[in-house]
């Protein structure tokens, strides 16, 4: 709900709707409002089209949005190299 609220709020005050900004406001804000996301030609249609820059981006809003939900609801902070090594050397028993 936080998320939501940020991007209406926040966001939508300085987002131009009519232009390429505004179809990713709208991209953004459907999910969370459980609906489909309008297509926009802004939206990737395919993995293979999002270029590794895109891909930076998008990683960087994710994690910037992450700081609203609580610790059980985010991926784990630790790496799977990480976890592996803390299960051989014991810590799973």
């Amino acid at each position: 709900m936080q998320a939501l609220r940020f991007l209406q709020t926040e966001v939508a005050e300085v987002a131009d709707h009519a232009s390429a900004e505004g179809d990713v406001l709208r991209e953004l804000i459907a999910p969370l409002l459980g609906r489909p996301a309008p297509f926009s030609p802004t939206a990737a249609t395919s993995p293979e089209a999002v270029t590794p820059e895109t891909f930076r981006a998008r990683r960087e809003v994710f994690e910037q949005l992450m700081v609203f939900f609580p610790p059980e609801a985010k991926e784990p902070s630790a790496g799977l190299v990480e976890v592996i090594n803390w299960y051989e050397e014991g810590g799973g028993d």
